[in-house]
């Protein structure tokens, strides 16, 4: 029960199934890749979770933002990687110490906030684009540095939302886009079920409730996504993360009580 309270545990749903394939094969063709969806649809959870079951591989984290650039980018890569000196040119690669194999994944979330300057370029967009054609970029000394085994993967909310841009298709052509959803209904059980029937083993008693108390809890989020949208108000905005903390403060206060009765359940609820 105590796994509840950790934000990256998985429940493996038909979901997630296909979203760690499809996500390992883009990975494995060392291909840039953009996960798109709204916020709290579990992007960054997929993709955690599908590096976790990958071998030789290193995740570099950045959180973009409307002021970021390109400096970000070098100092990630000269955070993670060492510069090697060949007959063929200076190539920027993961460390030794990480292992002779091993590939950088650069995940940039929120990649589509930067803003676009005065000429509607998004500064730092168009810098990984010419990594990404180029296999490398130029140097304040205006030597060509090649980059070995380092693989973009961004993820975004739709352009629609509030303070995103629009990618440019110069970009796009480069890194396939897949969209992650919310989780179905049938899958919200699934995941719901799962943490409620691990929670209530606190309580020996409550066992049997696990399904009546995950029916309650998605018939309230659901009744309050179809009532208070965003387009009403920006605030109202409910994604499974709000079911996540609900069990999370559960969690908080069954593990405080010596025994739990059928009516405290319910007051807690």
């Amino acid at each position: 029960p105590h796994e509840v309270r950790n934000a990256d545990v998985v429940v493996t749903t038909t979901d997630v199934v296909r979203h760690r394939e499809c996500l390992r094969a883009w990975l494995q063709s060392r291909r840039a890749l953009l996960l798109c969806g709204p916020p709290g649809s579990g992007k960054t959870m997929t993709l955690s979770s599908t590096l976790r079951q990958m071998t030789n591989v290193v995740l570099a984290e950045l959180n973009f933002s409307s002021a970021t650039t390109s400096e970000l980018l070098l100092k990630t890569f000269y955070s993670y990687c060492e510069e090697v000196r060949t007959l063929h040119g200076t190539f920027l690669q993961p460390k030794a110490d990480f292992g002779p194999e091993t590939w950088l994944v650069v995940f940039c979330d929120e990649i589509n906030l930067p803003a676009p300057d005065d000429y509607g370029t998004q500064r730092v967009i168009s810098f990984m684009r010419q990594i990404i054609e180029q296999g490398g970029f130029y140097a304040k000394n205006t030597q060509f540095i090649k980059l070995r085994r380092v693989q973009f993967v961004g993820a975004c909310n739709p352009p629609t939302d509030v303070g995103r841009f629009a990618l440019t298709h110069r970009f796009l052509c480069l890194a396939p886009v897949m969209f992650v959803d919310f989780p179905s209904g049938e899958s919200l059980q699934q995941i719901y079920g799962t943490f409620n029937a691990a929670l209530l083993k606190l309580h020996p008693n409550l066992r049997g409730h696990d399904r009546a108390l995950t029916d309650a809890m998605i018939e309230v989020y659901a009744f309050n996504q179809e009532t208070y949208k965003s387009t009403e108000q920006p605030q109202y905005f409910y994604s499974p993360r709000e079911l996540s903390r609900w069990v999370r403060g559960l969690y908080e206060t069954l593990d405080t009580m010596d025994d739990a009765s059928d009516g405290q359940l319910v007051r807690i609820w």
